[in-house]
């Protein structure tokens, strides 16, 4: 009777972690991880980056976006997914296209900005309602003069103004831009 009790203890342990759903993602706040994704392509042969695209999620969690863009069906992924609390997540190389932009077009006539930019979503219902945070502006500009310093970056732009056709998008939507002008490139939102 003895060896029964221990086996159904470790059965009931084993059902209850069944039942257990799996747990969120582990990173420490503010932190640099890596969440990869297989949603991206190769850029195009002798392609310059010299753009970055500023994205907001339409969603308010860090984790649900890491999931999305993991999954093959979704077709959508970024560079980086920059979270509330400063968290930045890395999903696809920056020498690798991403599928960020969609159909697109910036202000110097260039179509298809996935091929010659790096995408940042941030994490931000994208209605209003939230503000941006500090930790979240902070890790933002950190990342892009990381971008700036690897590559000879001439603009940053808002998903709102290169979608196709235009009224698509509207994100990054009350993104404090002024918080930008410091890396001397242009600001297109």
């Amino acid at each position: 009777m003895r060896t029964f009790v221990p086996l159904v203890a470790c059965m009931a342990v084993m059902v209850h972690a069944q039942d257990t759903p799996p747990p969120a993602y582990d990173y420490v706040p503010g932190s640099f991880v890596w969440f990869d994704s297989p949603n991206f392509g190769d850029r195009p042969e002798g392609v310059v980056i010299d753009t970055i695209v500023l994205h907001h999620t339409a969603s308010s969690g860090l984790d649900g976006v890491i999931k999305w863009f993991q999954m093959p069906e979704s077709q959508v992924s970024a560079h980086f997914t920059v979270g509330k609390d400063g968290t930045i997540v890395q999903h696809v190389s920056t020498y690798k296209r991403a599928w960020h932009a969609g159909k697109s077009i910036d202000q110097y006539g260039r179509e298809n900005l996935n091929d010659f930019s790096v995408g940042i979503e941030m994490v931000n219902k994208g209605d209003g309602s939230e503000p941006w945070t500090k930790e979240q502006v902070e890790a933002v500009q950190h990342l892009v003069a990381s971008m700036v310093r690897r590559f000879p970056i001439r603009q940053i732009v808002s998903h709102e103004k290169i979608a196709v056709p235009a009224g698509r998008k509207n994100d990054p939507l009350g993104f404090p831009w002024e918080s930008m002008r410091r890396f001397g490139v242009s600001l297109w939102y």
